[in-house]
């Protein structure tokens, strides 16, 4: 009996509630919405037409958008196997006749077999989508209203990273407690209470899988273990844009000794950035004039070179949170500045107040501030109720700051101004995303080592998410837009 949500053995009971699940969905009518709304072959770059037909010849039995078919029914349904798969395709009509498989079904290694051959067509099939749907984004968004919480972030781009962690030896739990307990009898013996046996652990681990060298030793999902990692870009609704995996050349370019699996995080995730989004805005500019205004981020992304980047790539606001490690206040003429860019009370050190904006004729753009205890009166009128005041000025002390001058301090946006905390709310979504794309059997654990299969397997998964957004909008629900579960639910 197979589960299609999750790879677990059921039980009598967990069979029949499965089945009372599968009830509610309506893969016929999913089947057919798909036909009528969606056709593979536009999409096929003519390059993996050209690999797939010199690869078996002319005299092919299954066409190439037959199998895409196939694998994409896979991760809609969340089929967690080829061999369900398989099963799916002989004892289904119309899922067989919707693929085009009218004599025959591949067997489960054909799948396999295709997935590893074909992986980086796979790829180029995802990214020649993009540009499409980041069209229809811009159409939906264009007749939302102006009051909508969702206007204008289909021009927003979010970046983060995540990894797959497959079933290898060392990321079975008995090898790191092993290790663990090893370090404690070290600790015993040496009598040493500042020594620590966890991060002595993390460090005698080996740094890659024996199985293969891109599953590395890593910091996701707030443990460490073996991962396979990516870094994933979707604009401000969640939506999946690019996708770039990390391979052993990428981690030999920081030969860097870590202390904490957090600090490895910390520099890998930094140095990720810059080869993911280059390529994917150098490919956008191919094919479409739309641009991304807006770039939001976690604290790992915090560096000079990152700012930099983003301000030559012509982010007009970039929402990165000041990493703590190694910040403290500067001084810049007579006051100082915390490490977010505000100038503080000399006196209380509290931070003075945003005042607005401004740019007059032939002048660079300013923000302003006033002291933390100025205030206005009914009439608009400034004046500060300071005891100790710094300044002869009836309305308290103001001053200054040049955003031109550094970037990474004033991005666009004033660092924990409203504006700033309700756009940076919205980064929770790529986190959603991530959680949605390993929700897949296939991507939640690997059970292969091969990297090949589980890049296949993350873009199919991926392109799945693409299919839903092209559905939602031939169908006029952009409510849809990332609900597959309603589509499913539609009759036949």
């Amino acid at each position: 009996m197979f589960c299609i949500s999750k790879i677990k053995q059921l039980n009598f009971f967990e069979q029949i509630s499965e089945f009372k699940n599968m009830v509610t969905k309506q893969p016929v009518g999913f089947v057919k919405l798909l036909a009528d709304n969606f056709d593979i072959n536009t999409f096929i770059p003519n390059s993996f037409k050209e690999n797939y037909y010199s690869n078996l010849g002319k005299n092919r039995e299954y066409e190439l958008s037959s199998i895409l078919s196939a694998l994409l029914i896979m991760q809609i349904f969340h089929i967690p196997t080829t061999t369900l798969l398989n099963l799916f395709l002989v004892f289904s009509t119309e899922i067989r006749e919707f693929c085009g498989f009218y004599n025959s079904v591949p067997d489960e290694s054909f799948f396999s077999r295709f997935k590893t051959t074909f992986e980086s067509d796979i790829s180029d099939l995802f990214n020649s989508m993009v540009p499409k749907v980041i069209d229809i984004c811009e159409d939906i968004n264009n007749l939302l209203p102006n009051d909508s919480p969702y206007k204008n972030l289909n021009s927003t781009l979010i970046y983060d990273t995540s990894g797959l962690k497959p079933r290898v030896k060392e990321n079975n739990p008995k090898t790191l407690v092993a290790e663990i307990n090893k370090q404690k009898a070290y600790s015993k013996t040496i009598n040493n209470k500042n020594f620590n046996p966890y991060a002595a652990a993390y460090k005698n681990m080996p740094k890659y899988s024996q199985a293969n060298p891109n599953i590395r030793l890593d910091f996701v999902n707030g443990h460490f273990g073996y991962f396979y990692k990516f870094g994933l870009l979707t604009n401000g609704w969640g939506i999946p844009l690019s996708i770039k995996f990390f391979e052993e050349d990428f981690y030999k370019s920081i030969e860097k000794e870590f202390s904490t699996p957090e600090e490895q995080k910390y520099f890998y995730d930094n140095a990720s950035l810059k080869p993911v989004i280059v390529p994917f805005l150098n490919n956008l500019k191919k094919y479409s004039n739309f641009k991304f205004k807006t770039f939001l981020g976690d604290s790992e992304f915090d560096s000079y070179d990152n700012f930099g980047l983003l301000k030559h790539l012509e982010f007009e606001k970039v929402l990165i949170p000041l990493n703590p490690r190694s910040q403290s206040n500067t001084k810049i003429g007579e006051l100082e500045y915390n490490t977010e860019g505000i100038p503080i009370c000399p006196l209380t050190q509290e931070p003075f107040k945003f005042d607005g904006s401004c740019k007059g004729k032939n002048r660079s753009l300013r923000y302003k501030f006033t002291c933390p205890k100025s205030h206005r009166d009914k009439n608009g009128k400034p004046y500060h109720t300071c005891e100790t005041p710094c300044t002869d000025s009836k309305s308290g002390r103001m001053t200054y700051v040049y955003p031109d001058k550094n970037f990474r301090l004033y991005p666009g946006i004033i660092r924990n101004s409203v504006e700033w905390e309700q756009t940076y709310s919205k980064r929770c979504c790529i986190e959603r995303e991530i959680a949605s794309l390993k929700s897949n059997p296939c991507i939640q654990q690997p059970k292969t080592v091969n990297t090949s299969t589980m890049r296949a397997d993350l873009y199919l998964t991926a392109i799945s998410k693409l299919i839903n957004v092209i559905l939602a909008y031939a169908m006029n629900k952009p409510e849809y837009l990332k609900s597959i579960s309603k589509l499913l639910k539609i009759p036949a």
